[in-house]
């Protein structure tokens, strides 16, 4: 398996980003705004994304089994045995006969499915002439002159079908912020295609140069996870809802936005989510009752190597993650954007580094301005050194607090010595 996935990567590398591929998506994300912030005024220009209909149960099994054989034949004779056949999928006491798509599950079903979708993805780099194509699984993003755009998607429409790969036009979207009049012409794209103004939700994540577009979606990611956090107190059981606050409600399902969204656009939503965070751990650890500061929320929400809960702050986490995540997959950008050579740093990196010099002024950040010496493990480099920064000033309100509680009581005991004298007790 280790040589097949090798050879697939070399084979799906240059386009499909979502099979083998770490921080694929996030690297597909920082892309497109690079690109975006470099040419949105150009108005010739047109971006699609792609969305095909229910793609991994549809996608056909004959396409499957004959790319696996010619691609990677070692594996076929497996693949043959799991898919060669019509499976049997119950339903109460009646079953079904599936014919069609990659079973849930599968740990082969993405390396699958890409194998289809291959054929088609080299078709459209071979007709038409693109500034950007890349491929997360089903999910497509392809940049360039509004008719080359036009034509990738009539190939999509015309030669997909036949690979089980039928696209669902009402979320498919054509975008870009500025116009020459070309894109709008009757024909050019079909009539139900969406067309957004401000920008396009691309992965989980924003292409945008709007403000108000990025902060909107990011808040209502945050304010889903704060609801979701509000139902822990139905289990009644405090150590059930830290563990599940720990593992699947906490930063976790903010993180992936916090790393590809830029940090000065998400401020109400990082305030949004560290209210919601900060009311859950009272209420797990005082039952909402007093005793509960900003003192004790500073120390609860730092990693537990810290002595904390484990339950780190949005704000925090925010001060690094999309630094780090704009370093780690550098290279992989310019991979992604070969066709456009688009090099160095953009507004949005920049003005992320400026917030973060900010936060942690000791820490040298010159070699995250340039990719050939940017840390490999950014992430972790920036968190120790915050962290660390933080717990440095948490020390010193320790010592300041213990300094003050001696300070009073020994002021205590000078009064009780005044008045034994008064009194003439030895």
């Amino acid at each position: 398996m280790r040589g097949v996935g090798k050879e697939m990567a070399k084979y799906l590398g240059d386009y499909q980003f979502g099979v083998g591929v770490p921080s694929g998506a996030e690297a597909i994300l920082h892309s497109a705004n690079r690109f975006l912030n470099e040419f949105h005024s150009n108005g010739s220009l047109a971006m699609l994304t792609v969305d095909f209909s229910n793609a991994f149960n549809l996608v056909d099994r004959t396409a499957l089994l004959r790319e696996v054989r010619t691609r990677c034949p070692s594996i076929s004779l497996w693949v043959d045995f799991l898919y060669g056949q019509p499976a049997r999928l119950y339903v109460g006491d009646e079953h079904i006969w599936s014919t069609t798509g990659v079973q849930q599950g599968d740990p082969l079903g993405p390396l699958l499915f890409a194998l289809v979708l291959h054929p088609l993805i080299h078709r459209i780099r071979d007709c038409c002439k693109l500034l950007f194509h890349a491929w997360y699984l089903d999910d497509g993003t392809i940049i360039g002159d509004a008719k080359e755009v036009a034509k990738a998607l009539d190939i999509i429409r015309s030669e997909g079908p036949c690979l089980g790969l039928n696209l669902n036009i009402k979320k498919t979207e054509v975008f870009w912020p500025s116009c020459n009049g070309v894109k709008v012409q009757d024909g050019l794209f079909p009539s139900g295609i969406g067309r957004p103004v401000l920008g396009v939700k691309l992965l989980g994540g924003a292409v945008s140069r709007d403000a108000g577009f990025i902060n909107s979606l990011a808040v209502k990611r945050a304010s889903c996870a704060v609801e979701l956090m509000n139902c822990l107190p139905r289990l009644r059981d405090p150590q059930c809802e830290l563990l599940l606050l720990r593992s699947c409600m906490g930063v976790a399902k903010l993180l992936f936005g916090l790393r590809t969204c830029q940090p000065m656009y998400v401020g109400e939503a990082v305030s949004v989510f560290d209210t919601g965070l900060r009311k859950a751990i009272e209420d797990i650890v005082v039952c909402g009752g007093a005793f509960f500061g900003d003192l004790q929320w500073r120390l609860a929400s730092l990693p537990t190597r810290y002595g904390g809960l484990g339950l780190c702050s949005a704000e925090e986490v925010s001060t690094y993650a999309f630094v780090a995540s704009r370093a780690q997959s550098w290279s992989l950008q310019d991979h992604i954007l070969r066709e456009c050579a688009i090099e160095g740093l953009d507004s949005d990196y920049r003005c992320a580094m400026d917030q973060l010099r900010l936060h942690i002024p000791e820490f040298d950040l010159s070699g995250f301005s340039n990719k050939d010496t940017a840390p490999p493990k950014a992430q972790h480099a920036l968190a120790s050194a915050l962290f660390s920064g933080v717990v440095k000033c948490l020390e010193w309100r320790f010592d300041f607090y213990k300094m003050n509680l001696f300070i009073s009581d020994r002021s205590r005991d000078r009064v009780h010595d005044d008045d034994r004298d008064k009194m003439g007790i030895e």
